[in-house]
């Protein structure tokens, strides 16, 4: 490469200026006798070659043909390759001719020189860029490999001499612009070194320029442009991106997609280094994942958050498309069960039975509590009870404790015992949100109400029998209440002791009740001390009469014969 650059360079100026004289004197159809073009050792398809440029032709009637079969000829004279060419050392010739509608022919010789040097600028291919101060020249890109690991400095690219007359610098990036210190270039052999190992990852190429200045007069002469791309090498293992949280449905049916697994790989776009494949090391019972795009998808429909609310699955990404040598990393992914309404509300006790007096309203009279599985204080937990029978008058009410998530069973209007001593209702226990993914129901419950006649016994004493007495134990309840037979203390605690206190009862006496009891105790007891006081007095009333007495009357002796007895008497 070499020697052959200056004499190759003498040739394309001395044609640049003979085409430049040419243009001023000639008016016919005129093209150069010949064209040397430096191209790379393998011309790829579809590479332009050379612009031919025409003098003096009729644009809209030339036509421009190319002999050799492995190039073709545009219309604005742009050379192109069609398949791949060699080009030997010896290089390659074929013509181009031009023919107007003057009917003249012309032809040039078009020379491919071989380098792995210069090659020109893309669009002016062939065309050596005219200044008086400077040529400028793209050279073939040269590449290195991140992370060399042999010995530097390394030589990346040969120049070749550029003989006495002249000097060169070179600068740009990785020499006197950030990084510095990884290129250098020995004037003497032509040779560009790498000093040092570079990264990819970090600088994926370098832009490098030569500047060719003539000693004697210092005139900058030719500036080359050199690309110096750096090779990947696959050391990067992929990287997750994003959090691995995602949510699904419970009961969701097969192939839902959960979500997607975002993944990223440093090394070079487009080369099996940053393939990745993805892949479930656990949980593939229940989730599987695509190897390609990393969406997670549910296999079965059986996924219940009432069982497990979260599922932690582990996923493994690997660069290579998956090939044993691929770098990978591995990470956990959390899948969390949304809640849907599949559990409705189920009751504690199956029915329940209530006494209730007549006359009474506005009452709280039970509280029925029910369980549901599903997310507590959500629309698919909250219960809405509903009486679905028995209720016609609307003597009853229900509400929804939004505390405890109980039914409030309410008597809202009073109940009259000579019409209705027994009432029956069904309640219904539903949620806020419409049962979703099961087959199960609303559940229903009996609530038993039995109507207890307020007497006049009652009324005036203020009893109070505890409804579960009357629940419990219906035969002393009907005893108690029956309007026919008068209850009586003594008979309440007769019939307590005859059942052996086998349930405990409680009766609770108002005020009057009190008084009726007290105010007999109280007369009997001021009777009692009446009475007392009473004898107490007249005995000593007695004692004082038999004492003045014994004053003025003769006492009988013990000496005198009962005959003298008889006689004084």
């Amino acid at each position: 490469m070499s020697v052959l650059f200056f004499p190759i360079m003498g040739k394309i100026f001395i044609s640049s200026t003979y085409l430049m004289l040419i243009l001023s004197c000639v008016e016919s159809c005129f093209l150069l006798r010949s064209f040397y073009v430096i191209v790379p050792e393998i011309i790829p398809p579809g590479y332009q070659v050379a612009k031919v440029e025409t003098v003096g032709c009729d644009a809209k009637s030339v036509q421009l043909t190319v002999k050799d079969p492995s190039f073709t000829i545009e219309s604005n004279g742009a050379v192109v390759a069609l398949t791949s060419v060699s080009v030997g050392e010896g290089g390659r010739i074929f013509s181009v001719s031009a023919r107007d509608n003057s009917g003249l022919e012309r032809k040039m010789e078009v020379h491919l020189v071989r380098s792995t040097i210069l090659k020109r600028h893309q669009r002016g291919r062939g065309s050596l860029n005219r200044s008086r101060r400077r040529s400028c020249f793209l050279l073939d890109p040269s590449s290195v490999v991140e992370n060399y690991e042999g010995s530097y400095p390394k030589v990346i690219e040969r120049l070749g001499s550029l003989y006495s007359d002249y000097v060169t610098f070179v600068e740009g990036q990785g020499v006197d612009a950030y990084p510095t210190g990884v290129f250098s270039l020995d004037r003497d052999t032509g040779d560009l070194l790498l000093l040092k190992a570079v990264d990819r990852e970090e600088f994926p190429r370098y832009h490098i320029g030569f500047r060719v200045f003539d000693k004697h007069t210092n005139v900058e002469r030719w500036y080359f442009s050199l690309t110096v791309i750096v090779d990947d090498v696959n050391d990067n293992a992929p990287e997750f991106v994003g959090p691995l949280q995602f949510t699904v449905p419970e009961h969701c049916s097969a192939g839902t997609v959960v979500g997607v697994v975002s993944a990223t790989d440093r090394d070079e776009i487009y080369t099996d280094h940053v393939k990745i494949k993805y892949t479930l090391v656990s949980g593939s019972d229940m989730f599987t994942i695509h190897p390609e795009t990393g969406v997670i998808t549910t296999t079965t429909n059986t996924l219940d958050r009432e069982l497990k609310e979260n599922h932690v699955v582990t996923v493994k990404i690997q660069d290579m498309n998956g090939a044993p040598n691929g770098l990978f990393a591995t990470s956990t992914a959390t899948i969390a069960l949304s809640d849907i309404n599949d559990n409705p509300p189920t009751f504690m006790k199956s029915s329940y039975n209530v006494t209730v007096e007549e006359n009474e309203s506005e009452k709280l009279l039970l509280r029925i509590p029910v369980q549901d599985k599903d997310l507590i204080n959500t629309s698919n937990w909250m219960s809405k009870f509903v009486i679905t029978k028995g209720n016609e008058n609307g003597n009853f009410r229900i509400v929804t404790d939004p505390q405890t998530n109980e039914g409030l069973l309410y008597i809202s209007k009073p109940l009259d015992y000579e019409k209705t001593n027994d009432v029956q209702l069904q309640i219904t226990a539903q949620n806020v949100a419409l049962l979703n993914g099961s087959s199960a129901t609303w559940q229903s419950i009996p609530v038993n109400f039995i109507v207890e006649k307020v007497d006049a016994v009652r009324a005036g004493l203020g009893q109070k029998i505890s409804p579960g007495i009357l629940t419990r134990d219906p035969p002393t309840r009907r005893a108690l209440t029956s309007p026919h037979t008068p209850t009586t203390f003594s008979q309440l605690f007769s019939q307590s002791s005859g059942r052996e206190q086998q349930t405990a009862r409680s009766v609770s006496f108002g005020l009057l009740g009190i008084m009726t009891i007290l105010c007999p105790v109280v007369l009997l007891l001021l009777l009692f001390l009446l009475l007392v006081f009473f004898c107490l007095k007249k005995r000593e009333k007695l004692q004082l009469n038999d004492s003045g007495d014994t004053g003025r009357i003769p006492l009988k002796s013990n000496t005198e014969a009962p005959d003298d007895s008889m006689a004084w008497e």
